[in-house]
């Protein structure tokens, strides 16, 4: 259900979207930051509304969020297949966009961080997959949909189909935590002893359960958000403008689409590894590592001029993206708990995301102004760079009372 819901928001993230980028603005004459500004819009506010979705996911459950999310991805996307003017769709792919930022991806992971402990690296790890799959089996055909029927037709067919069959699994498949069903995390019949099962040392800390407000007042909350802030800049631009800067290095529209779509199938296995890897190795780590791959993939883009250089890219990228992904949905639950681990991540969303959409604007900002994405690739690498060290200063605390700035209200 939960990777179901990743596949879904395919269209409403940059890989999707960066199929579009250069047959829409070719066909409607708008500039590439027009384009990106609507994922940006929407991105943005999608992030101002996480905080109070968050607190409602962690009372209601999932279960309605997500059919909701579906209904207005469907209706959404649905409308943006009729644009003809730059109003319309800045309100309706907007729209999607801040379905997505808002309580999509939100909804999914909550739902999952409730239902697993010992085993939630590579639950989530299975989770994010989705959309990874996705990626892997849409962009090609959105690809061929856009040399054949059109870009309209993709958008209605692909971005309405995907959400309404989001809206019906949801209604029907989610519960809200396994103790509403009398079960425990992890399919468990006894509360085990996490090291022991898991069969290593613990290298996270105790499940303390830290309230949203503790988390506020933490330099521990702050560090890991300016750590994703920065992988998600350089990840979202990159990504946002991937497959226009491939084909303008002069490679072929459909090869670099039967590209992302191999990067999209690297993607989908290198979640699940990261997902066991982070459950045996500090997270902080991991995220490092990831964030110095976001950077060397943001510099290596712009050299790829030959299919063999691609493979190599769309491979390293793929493994990266991965490690992202799976971190983003499980270091926050594994940093503060089950408990408020809605409205803490939700706390957030607004400098995470909206990082993202700065990064997609800086890309087509970068294009716009020079002509090419050196200077704007060069820029996300950068920060790739500071979000690597950045991880390794986020040490976890076991204490949730005592890792705040002051007394707490």
């Amino acid at each position: 259900m939960a990777s179901i819901a990743g596949f879904t928001a395919t269209l409403t993230g940059p890989a999707g979207f960066s199929v579009f980028i250069a047959p829409m603005s070719d066909d409607l004459g708008w500039s590439r930051s027009v384009l990106v500004g609507a994922l940006s819009v929407g991105t943005i506010i999608g992030a101002s509304l996480a905080p109070f979705v968050g607190r409602l996911i962690d009372i209601s459950g999932a279960r309605i969020a997500l059919t909701a999310c579906g209904v207005g991805v469907a209706v959404a996307l649905s409308a943006t297949a009729a644009v003809s003017s730059e109003w319309a769709f800045f309100l309706a792919y907007g729209a999607a966009r801040a379905i997505d930022m808002a309580a999509l991806n939100l909804a999914t992971t909550t739902a999952v961080a409730n239902w697993f402990v010992r085993m939630r690296g590579r639950a989530l790890g299975i989770t994010t997959a989705g959309n990874a799959c996705g990626v892997m089996l849409l962009v090609p055909l959105i690809q061929w949909m856009i040399e054949g029927p059109g870009w309209r037709f993709a958008w209605l067919v692909v971005g309405g189909g995907t959400g309404l069959l989001l809206a019906v699994l949801a209604a029907v498949l989610l519960r809200r935590r396994p103790e509403d069903l009398g079960l425990r995390p992890d399919g468990d019949t006894e509360r085990p002893a996490v090291a022991a099962l898991a069969g290593v040392a613990a290298v996270l800390p105790a499940q303390a359960e830290w309230t949203a407000a503790q988390a506020r007042r933490s330099p521990i909350f702050w560090l890991l958000a300016l750590t994703s802030c920065a992988g998600q800049f350089a990840g979202a631009g990159l990504t946002t403008h991937q497959t226009a800067l491939l084909a303008g290095n002069g490679l072929s529209p459909m090869t670099v689409a039967g590209a992302i779509g191999l990067y999209g199938f690297i993607w989908t296995g290198s979640t699940l590894v990261w997902g066991f890897l982070v459950e045996r190795v500090p997270a902080r780590i991991v995220f490092s590592i990831a964030s110095l791959g976001v950077a060397a993939c943001c510099v290596g883009a712009l050299l790829v001029r030959e299919p063999w250089m691609l493979l190599i890219y769309v491979a390293v990228y793929g493994v990266i993206g991965g490690a992202r992904d799976a971190l983003d949905a499980t270091v926050w639950a594994d940093y503060f708990g089950r408990g408020a681990v809605g409205a803490i991540r939700g706390l957030s969303r607004p400098l995470v995301i909206g990082s993202g959409a700065l990064g997609g604007m800086v890309g087509g900002l970068g294009y716009d102004l020079t002509g090419n994405y050196t200077v704007a690739m060069l820029a996300l690498a950068t920060v790739a760079l500071a979000g690597a060290v950045l991880a390794l200063v986020a040490v976890p605390s076991r204490d949730a009372t005592s890792a705040v700035f002051g007394p707490l209200r």
